[in-house]
């Protein structure tokens, strides 16, 4: 041990395997203590037993033991694929700041976005003539 990082470390990892060694050994302590030591240990395990005939055999079984065993390599797959994702939403970000860019110089501002708001502002306006006629029709 070189600094104190590494000393408290190394003090710590010890303090996690005594914690769950004493948990370990008080339960199996309890259990010896009783009566008849280990009688719901084995009876759950015949109910589990029971339940995996009823449930059709070992093939249900087998099948969440492979997904388990799968879970890491898809994993690796979603670490991969993270990098891949930065960029590509990076390359998306600096397209639309450049064709924001390229319309500024234009003179004319673009959205590349759709927005309520603005949807229901570009919308139709009506003439001055037509409202005029249905404000005159209304009074008479």
């Amino acid at each position: 041990m070189y600094t104190l990082v590494d000393f408290i470390t190394r003090v710590k990892g010890i303090e996690y395997i005594m914690s769950v060694l004493a948990i370990g050994g008080f339960l199996l302590l309890w259990e010896a203590l009783k009566p008849t030591p280990f009688r719901t240990v084995v009876a759950a395990g015949r109910d589990d037993l029971n339940y995996i005939e009823q449930a059709g055999g070992y093939g249900h079984i087998l099948k969440s033991v492979g997904k388990i065993a799968a879970a890491p390599f898809i994993g690796m797959a979603y670490i991969v694929m993270l990098p891949i994702g930065f960029f590509a939403a990076l390359a998306i970000g600096v397209v639309n700041l450049g064709l924001k860019g390229v319309a500024g110089i234009a003179g004319k501002s673009m959205t590349f976005e759709w927005r309520p708001v603005e949807a229901y502002l570009a919308g139709r306006k009506k003439k001055e003539g037509t409202s005029a006629k249905a404000g005159n029709d209304g009074e008479q």
